[in-house]
């Protein structure tokens, strides 16, 4: 056990090592050195204008703002992806209709799509969601169609065997058999869709953290561009962190067998 807590320290104390380099770094170019040109803020202008932003609720209502959309965003597209996905996979025939467009749409940015989309939906939120919707589709869609076609073909015998109805099958063998190739697509679909929401909020938004950004820029307030810098990378990684998380709980069956 103590061992085990140790190690746990070490490995805490490995991944802090960097930021806090970057972060005495950052102290001695600015305040010691005196680089940054009105560019780089200081730590004191850093945290200052953190404390404006917080005091003034500016910052949590552009986090909130963006969080909606990611969440609605991201579950317009899993609610597309995942029977779309389960449907090509199990009619080889009707994805050769689909899939060589899906391909090629797959090929194209979505940021490409941003003036396209403002100019047939507006610059109102329907654009973010198109956006995000875009953005999301296409990992989760590609891994459901892995994970089902992957499933043992021993396992479709034994339901056929069963005699299990469409609804049984869906529930005790495509879904638990495709789960983690699933898991992947959703980590994957998640990450890319906020990336480009904050892309989108640049662009068309005047509201959220990329157009708290934009706003910042224009405004030459350089502390709130890297607030908005780091709270987009602390809410990127927690996303990131929570799919793990959930990725741990529910395949609980897929780890090793002295850590269950």
């Amino acid at each position: 056990m103590d061992k085990k807590v140790d190690w746990g320290w070490r490995v805490m104390a490995r991944k802090a090592t960097l930021p806090i380099m970057v972060l005495g770094i950052w102290w001695w170019l600015t305040n010691v050195r005196g680089f940054g040109g009105g560019i780089l803020p200081t730590p004191h202008e850093f945290t200052a204008g953190l404390g404006r932003l917080i005091t003034t609720g500016q910052l949590w209502r552009h986090i909130s703002i963006s969080l909606l959309r990611i969440g609605q965003g991201f579950g317009l597209a899993a609610g597309l992806a995942i029977p779309l996905g389960i449907l090509v996979a199990a009619f080889p025939i009707f994805g050769q209709f689909v899939l060589p467009s899906l391909e090629f749409l797959r090929q194209i940015p979505p940021i490409a799509w941003i003036p396209v989309f403002i100019l047939a939906l507006g610059i109102g939120e329907a654009t973010k969601l198109a956006v995000i919707v875009y953005a999301a589709f296409f990992p989760v869609f590609m891994n459901t169609i892995l994970g089902v076609t992957q499933i043992d073909q021993h396992y479709w015998e034994v339901a056929r065997l069963l005699q299990f109805s469409k609804q049984e099958t869906l529930r005790e063998l495509i879904v638990p058999g495709a789960m983690a190739s699933l898991a992947t697509g959703i980590r994957l679909g998640l990450s890319n869709s906020w990336r480009a929401l904050v892309a989108a909020e640049m662009l068309a938004a005047v509201s959220g953290l990329g157009y708290m950004i934009m706003s910042a820029r224009s405004l030459v307030r350089m502390d709130e561009v890297f607030i908005g810098i780091l709270v987009i990378g602390l809410l990127g990684t927690a996303f990131d962190w929570g799919c793990r998380v959930l990725e741990q709980h529910f395949l609980y069956w897929q780890k090793p067998e002295e850590d269950i």
